[in-house]
């Protein structure tokens, strides 16, 4: 059996939403300046699943690639040009899925809601970490889009910040 773990790990509004109705995610500055233990996340996985849309977002930050030193695979049938280095593009999540069950790899599935669905669909998602902020953006764009199989989850965790965020860790059941 493979140690390989995938988990969905994400910020979204109260009302669902990971990003804006123009796909910005600035709304989620105002929540900075607390520490919701995404360090200590980032040292449980050696690969990152990552959406185009995600990649080019944050591409176009005009920063250091943030996750140096992870192996990032962006699901694209594109191709990602000057990408930095430890990041890769697919078109292929099965076989990535296989080749990354194989290898017993620690993975996060960091957005957006497509990816979320396809691994979903493909099985590929043991825990789903959600930190609930404290707005309801009324329209954006929602993490799931509601077509995918029924998955049953088991409440792991829960815990509440001063600023009114709420993480919750779910085990799929």
């Amino acid at each position: 059996m493979s140690d390989a773990r995938f988990r969905l790990y994400m910020a979204l509004s109260l009302d669902g939403m990971i990003a804006d109705a123009d796909g910005g995610v600035e709304w989620l500055n105002r929540w900075e300046d607390v520490d919701y233990g995404t360090a200590d996340f980032m040292t449980e996985v050696d690969t990152l699943i990552m959406g185009r849309t995600t990649y080019d977002q944050i591409a176009g930050f005009g920063v250091d690639w943030p996750y140096a030193g992870k192996r990032t695979v962006v699901l694209t049938s594109r191709p990602l040009g000057a990408a930095p280095d430890g990041v890769e593009g697919t078109s292929d999540l099965a076989g990535l899925i296989a080749e990354l069950r194989e290898d017993g790899a620690r993975v996060w599935i960091v957005g957006g809601a497509a990816t979320a669905g396809a691994c979903i669909a493909l099985g590929a998602i043991d825990t789903v970490e959600l930190f609930l902020m404290p707005v309801l953006l009324g329209e954006g764009v929602p993490l799931f889009a509601g077509d995918g199989p029924e998955v049953p989850l088991a409440l792991r965790e829960t815990r509440a910040w001063p600023n009114g965020a709420v993480g919750l860790i779910y085990d799929v059941a």
